[in-house]
């Protein structure tokens, strides 16, 4: 059998560890595509008024991105035997697959009271369960290796079947449901996501285990994030864009009430899934080529120009309609898996300005903006459908006004927080060459005064660094 080429690139992590890892990624992202993205569809189609399901997605979803700093916290502070991020990620797997299906157990027929709390507590109960899951996974690689390469390639690939996943379970999803139901739908989604989830937490391997010699205080971790500006802004313009990003929530609407079909609904996700696979084999290319920020830019603007060209053209021409559609998809699909990819160059950022290294701390930041979105965007989509008068009940008939306001939340309200997000991140200064540089001091490689020599014009003298912990496994 052939030597695995990746250990000449310095890699520790095993092929078969680092597929488990990037199918962990896939069923992670069936179960959100499943509940997240869907949840208020279903409410609506078991009878929730659209009012009320605002107010039941406001509610769960404000907790959603409370949550996660608490646990990036605990991931801080609570000291596992075996490992720091894999212990959490065992735990959530039977959690996260029975809360999704008593989430889709919700009675249909039972009281509009019954409904609302059971879809609170079941969403609150998933959510949890989620949460566990979501930000350690973020942040193993910094425990599975110290190769920064490895590491991008990690997160890289785990973003590019998360997205496989999200957009295999929107094409499947419209078609399954409206001839099997929501619950069966659910018990088969959940099934497959459990199984893609189950090999890393077999395989996956925490080689480097770092912690602070001391324990890390609630004042450093605060003193951490809010010396931390890039994390902040990053996240922020990432929550701004979000924000009117209301076309992942209501794709079947615009299916079944603009189009007339709701299995249009998965093949607009299969034609979006086609630029995906092609752009996320391609990243790896040409971020070797070009640093990552400037495509990310590049992106947003072209996918806000095309969102605009997009509304005024309108959907009745079905053609033009699919042709731009897959077009804005190429951009849209880099911008996906771009994304997280920031989140430990800001990591590295923290630790050299403030000395402290809180991984948990900064993987929570990036889960609280990212679902605070859905917090407030939600809601926001659900309240605008509301005001052009929609009809609750999966069989209503809408009047001509809901398909207007469906269609403009589709697209040109999502290409004006694009253009918004982009006037912030020209605050954004962190580039992968000083990140590379920044990571070589935090880890020891380089002394303080190398490291201000290369670094200190653009981001300041390094901070001292806190003493570590380094438990090294083969």
């Amino acid at each position: 059998m052939g030597k695995d080429k990746s250990t000449t690139l310095g890699y520790r992590t095993t092929k078969s560890e680092r597929f488990s890892y990037w199918l962990y990624f896939l069923g992670q992202n069936i179960f959100y595509g499943l509940v997240a993205i869907n949840m208020q569809t279903f409410y609506s189609d078991v009878g929730i008024t659209a009012a009320s399901v605002a107010i039941i997605l406001f509610i769960t979803k404000v907790w959603d991105a409370v949550n996660d700093p608490l646990l990036g916290i605990m991931i801080d502070k609570i000291r596992f035997k075996k490992g720091r991020f894999m212990p959490w990620l065992r735990i959530s797997l039977p959690a996260i697959t029975v809360s999704c299906i008593l989430f889709f157990m919700l009675p249909g027929n039972g009281s509009p009271l019954l409904k609302v709390i059971w879809a609170t507590v079941a969403y609150v109960a998933w959510d949890m369960s989620y949460t566990i899951c979501d930000v350690p996974i973020f942040v193993l690689p910094t425990s599975m290796t110290d190769n920064i390469k490895e590491r991008g390639q990690l997160l890289t690939m785990g973003r590019y079947f998360a997205m496989i996943g999200v957009i295999g379970s929107s094409i499947a999803l419209p078609i399954l449901q409206s001839r099997i139901g929501w619950f069966a739908t659910a018990l088969i989604f959940s099934a497959i996501a459990a199984l893609t989830m189950l090999p890393l937490c077999f395989k996956g391997k925490e080689r480097r285990v770092v912690r602070p010699e001391k324990e890390i205080t609630m004042g450093q971790m605060v003193k951490y994030v809010a010396g931390n500006k890039y994390l902040l802004i990053f996240y922020l313009a990432m929550f701004i864009s979000g924000l009117t990003n209301f076309s992942q929530y209501i794709g079947i609407y615009f299916a079944r009430h603009n189009l007339g079909n709701q299995d249009m609904a998965g093949l607009i996700s299969l034609l979006s899934m086609v630029p995906m696979l092609i752009i996320g084999a391609l990243l790896p290319a040409i971020t070797k080529r070009l640093d990552k920020f400037n495509l990310y830019i590049i992106c947003q603007v072209a996918a806000a120009v095309l969102g605009v060209i997009r509304y005024f053209l309108g959907y009745s021409n079905i053609t033009i309609f699919f042709a731009l559609y897959v077009v804005q998809a190429v951009f849209t699909s880099a911008i996906n898996i771009l994304l997280f990819t920031f989140t430990p160059d800001c990591l590295e950022y923290g630790t050299y300005h403030t000395g402290e290294r809180a991984e948990g701390i900064a993987a929570s930041v990036q889960t609280f903006f990212s679902k605070l979105v859905g917090s407030i965007s939600g809601p926001i989509a659900m309240l605008i459908l509301a005001g052009f008068g929609f009809v609750s009940g999966e069989n209503a008939v809408q009047p001509q006004s809901v398909s207007n306001g469906i269609w403009l939340c589709y697209s040109l309200l999502p290409a004006l927080g694009i253009v918004l997000a982009v006037v912030l991140l020209q605050f954004y200064k962190l580039r992968d060459k000083d990140v590379q540089i920044m990571a070589r001091y935090n880890d020891g490689e380089i002394t303080k005064e190398e490291a201000d020599n290369q670094l200190a014009v653009k981001y300041g003298p390094a901070a001292e660094l806190t003493k570590m912990i380094f438990t090294e496994t083969k």
